[in-house]
């Protein structure tokens, strides 16, 4: 008894397509090579008439001028000098309106509001309404700024009462200016 078996598939079936995927490859590869050249040839060319263009714009395009000569040393001092002036002049002189908030948080006392603040940081003033139920609590408030190193003063510009809803409330107006 003899028993022939194949597992593999017959080659016989397979050998047209994959001749002809072959082929296609091929033929792919050689039109893409031909592409290839083509296009390093055009390349080559457009290389050419560039660099011929380049020296012409070279040619007629004079080198960049030298730059402009300096000021005198003393002088430039001098202009500086006049800058510095000016940026003094026109700077702003007190401080930032959220570091004269934090300063003024503590020294309000804790019965005390702040209702207004209007901060002109070029004139290193502010205007300040604080409010509270006593004139005693708003009269050490306005003696602890005019105790404080960082205000050239603290003046009491306007006294007012106004009703609450727990009483009559105080209200002091104060203007400070900073030190510079």
């Amino acid at each position: 008894m003899k028993v022939t078996t194949n597992f593999a598939a017959p080659i016989q079936r397979l050998t047209p397509p994959l001749a002809a995927a072959l082929w296609g490859l091929g033929l792919v590869f050689v039109v893409a090579a031909i592409w290839l050249a083509a296009d390093a040839v055009g390349l080559r060319r457009e290389n050419a008439a560039l660099r011929e263009r380049l020296a012409q714009l070279e040619t007629k395009q004079p080198r960049a001028v030298s730059p402009v000569a300096l000021p005198p040393l003393a002088e430039m001092n001098a202009l500086r000098q006049r800058v510095a002036t000016v940026n003094t002049l026109s700077g702003v002189r007190g401080r930032p309106v959220t570091a004269l908030l934090a300063d003024l948080e503590d020294l309000l006392p804790d019965q005390a509001s702040l209702v207004s603040l209007h901060h002109k940081a070029r004139e290193g003033e502010a205007l300040l309404v604080a409010e509270a139920y006593s004139a005693e609590t708003l009269t050490a408030f306005l003696l602890k700024l005019e105790k404080d190193q960082r205000l050239a003063e603290a003046l009491l510009v306007r006294q007012a009462t106004r009703d609450a809803r727990g009483g009559r409330a105080v209200q002091f107006e104060i203007r400070i200016k900073e030190r510079p």
